[in-house]
């Protein structure tokens, strides 16, 4: 079982009582030194499973204390393997029956997925080669080469933090995402626009072929692949592979939709067009249901109240994206 180390630092003499108002909790280990500049440390050794409720006890409490700060430290390794003889015998205990016992917290994933949602050199750069990395693959009809592309999965963290913003209600982080998630499609599909006109496009390539329908099959694959991408985070997992799988959701049809509208076939371009915008729909329903289903909520219950309301508003939103998609398509 992972493990992770809570690093306390806050005025000497303050904090006395932190031991005390964890009672209860699944603590590992619990250890207090003196710093320099008047400053005491406080570490807390304990599994990942147990972050979040730890975390919640001392948010409000640092909040009150002016020069604090915690830190959340991943504990890559420990020597010697066995625990020390005065850490608690709760460590021997089950994981708690919940839904985040197969988690990691909620602040974790939070800071995760927010650092890396954004408009940043190093992302657009990603979608430019991802986007050309795709558009020869769908030219040449070589599957191997769509995978290169897949690879990448640029447009993969923009969903995942759409949909947890619409879960715990974060009207910033889902301003991030949204305008992260734009730039990419619009550049994605530029892209794909401009290769258009210089090479020319064969609509009847069966790369492009397969990526010009919606079918039940195209929706159950972005369901599964959110579901799979939300648990990859929320488990702390490496994300090459479940990339891999949400990337066939979006970027190929996206591109497929490019290459048609520059080569003037409008009509086989829109219909790969909604595809790509069906797909973002069913990979975000599928976010908000994971996390949901994980227990990802806010902390305090007006928080809870607000982000209830703004995921119930979510859904609905993209449920009606969908149906108006299925209404077009018909």
């Amino acid at each position: 079982m992972e493990q992770r180390l809570i690093e306390i630092v806050l005025p000497e003499g303050k904090g006395d009582d932190i031991k005390e108002l964890l009672h209860g909790q699944h603590l590992m280990g619990y250890w207090r030194d003196g710093l320099a500049e008047n400053k005491a440390r406080v570490r807390i050794l304990l599994k990942a499973v147990y972050v979040e409720p730890v975390l919640d006890i001392l948010e409000p409490y640092l909040e009150q204390i002016p020069g604090s700060s915690a830190l959340l430290l991943i504990v890559e390794a420990s020597i010697p393997r066995a625990l020390p003889a005065e850490i608690s015998s709760d460590d021997q205990e089950e994981p708690p029956k919940n839904n985040n016992a197969h988690r990691i917290s909620r602040q974790e994933l939070y800071l995760d997925v927010a650092a890396n949602v954004g408009i940043s050199s190093t992302y657009l750069i990603m979608v430019v080669l991802s986007a050309i990395i795709a558009s020869i693959g769908l030219i040449r009809n070589d599957m191997a080469i769509i995978i290169g592309a897949m690879v990448l999965a640029p447009l993969l963290m923009p969903q995942v933090g759409l949909a947890l913003a619409s879960t715990l209600g974060d009207k910033e982080l889902a301003a991030k995402a949204l305008r992260a998630g734009s730039a990419g499609f619009a550049m994605a599909l530029a892209i794909g626009w401009i290769i258009g006109m210089i090479y020319g496009v064969d609509p009847e390539i069966s790369a492009i072929q397969a990526r010009v329908g919606l079918s039940w099959s195209d929706l159950v694959l972005a369901f599964s692949a959110g579901v799979a991408g939300v648990l990859a985070f929320t488990s702390g997992g490496q994300l090459s592979l479940i990339g891999v799988m949400v990337a066939v959701a979006l970027m190929p049809p996206l591109v497929t939709a490019g290459l048609l509208f520059g080569s003037s076939h409008f009509a086989e371009g829109i219909n790969a067009f909604e595809l790509a915008c069906a797909n973002v729909i069913c990979i975000n329903l599928a976010g908000i249901v994971t996390f949901t289903l994980q227990g990802i909520r806010p902390a305090t219950w007006w928080e809870k109240s607000k982000a209830h309301r703004a995921k119930r508003r979510a859904a609905m939103i993209w449920v009606g994206l969908l149906v108006f998609l299925f209404v077009l398509m018909l």
